[in-house]
């Protein structure tokens, strides 16, 4: 979603954070991989299971716990990957009974939603083969894409992360000399772009067609921002609109036009939603991903982003979630250079390029939280 030129504005970080593997996986309250149950020097096995601490054994005191072990349901983590059952989504539910341990809104304890394609539950059974809730999917399927905008042409594409295709929809015709920026798209299909005079447009997702918001800077005072819908939860129909600047994360309410503060952010932030309600942020000034909170902008995970391109040479960015993943357009300096699209996976971690050169200078990634948050 976000435009921006990094140079502009590298000032804004005044330190880069670093975090450690346990940081990484903060939402796993019961972490045991700091080795806190082992008392012997790390170079001896004292329960001779072939582990010692330096080599991984969270504790040198059990012969069943070690890297080698087979992770089992017993409060333990057997396997000293630093989750106890494998709870890899920190659900409440280890890999024995979660059939989807990267997403924390499939498991045991949830309803069926109806007509979603997914075993919510892990029962077995999908949508209408047992009672389920919700009904037929509201959402056209152009609106599970995600849109982006052109800096240079003020085009508005859709981009279809399954084969990496674009499509053009039309060219805005708001903003005057002003450029675009970064968007957010409703279940609806509507949009809005701010430009980089901080003014807010309405635009049809069908048409390209744009309206002017009553949207004032000069009110909020928030400056440039990055925004994005989350869903209120998972598989609801109500949404918010989250916006992030350079070292706060707030609220935009559509109707009033005022913005809510809700905590600080570290430095320079694009946000994205999801339909399962969660949200993600990017820092590319620390090159980096997090998951927030969304009550208190608190980071729930932080993920490194391996080869991330020097945030020094980077002119324009944006950011959407789409199928587990998350969608990074990134355009670095350079005579002819135009965006490439990365993507990081959620369950792996992984950082790829995936697209090179697209032709296109995107400065704005919008998407519905009708867009998949998981793909079968």
């Amino acid at each position: 979603m976000l435009k921006t030129k990094v140079k502009s504005i590298i000032f804004l970080a005044t330190s880069i954070i670093t975090f450690s593997c346990a940081d990484s996986n903060s939402n796993n309250t019961n972490n045991t991989f700091n080795n806190t149950n082992n008392t012997n020097n790390a170079i001896e096995d004292a329960d001779n299971d072939n582990y010692t601490v330096a080599q991984g054994d969270c504790d040198d005191n059990n012969a069943l716990v070690n890297p080698g072990a087979v992770e089992v349901e017993d409060g333990i983590d057997n396997n000293c990957d630093g989750f106890i059952d494998d709870d890899y989504d920190g659900d409440g539910f280890g890999i024995a009974d979660d059939c989807d341990d990267s997403n924390r809104y499939i498991n045991p304890s949830v309803p069926e939603l109806c007509d979603d394609g997914i075993d919510n539950n892990c029962n077995g059974i999908y949508d209408s083969g047992e009672e389920c809730v919700g009904g037929t999917d509201p959402c056209p399927d152009e609106l599970k894409l995600i849109y982006v905008v052109d800096r240079d042409t003020k085009e508005l594409l859709k981009f279809d992360p399954a084969d990496l295709s674009f499509e053009s929809v039309g060219t805005l015709s708001c903003g005057g000399t002003n450029t675009p920026g970064s968007m957010g798209i409703t279940r609806d299909g509507v949009g809005f772009v701010v430009f980089s005079d901080e003014s807010l447009f309405e635009i049809d997702t069908e048409t390209a067609t744009c309206t002017a918001t009553t949207y004032s800077d000069a009110q909020t005072g928030f400056g440039a921002f990055g925004m994005g819908f989350s869903s209120d939860s998972a598989g609801s129909e109500d949404e918010t609109l989250f916006v992030a600047n350079a070292t706060t994360l707030g609220i935009l309410d559509t109707t009033a036009w005022s913005i809510t503060n809700i905590g600080s952010m570290s430095s320079q932030a694009e946000v994205t939603g999801t339909g399962e309600g969660g949200l993600w942020a990017i820092l590319p000034l620390e090159g980096r991903v997090v998951k927030l909170n969304k009550a208190n902008a608190q980071e729930t995970e932080s993920h490194d982003l391996i080869d991330f391109p020097d945030p020094m040479n980077i002119d324009t960015f944006a950011f959407a979630h789409w199928g587990a993943a998350l969608w990074i357009f990134i355009r670095e300096y350079g005579m002819g250079s135009t965006t490439d699209v990365y993507k990081f996976d959620n369950s792996t971690h992984a950082f790829t390029l995936q697209l090179e050169d697209t032709g296109y200078n995107i400065t704005g990634a919008g998407v519905s939280t009708c867009a998949p948050y998981i793909v079968q």
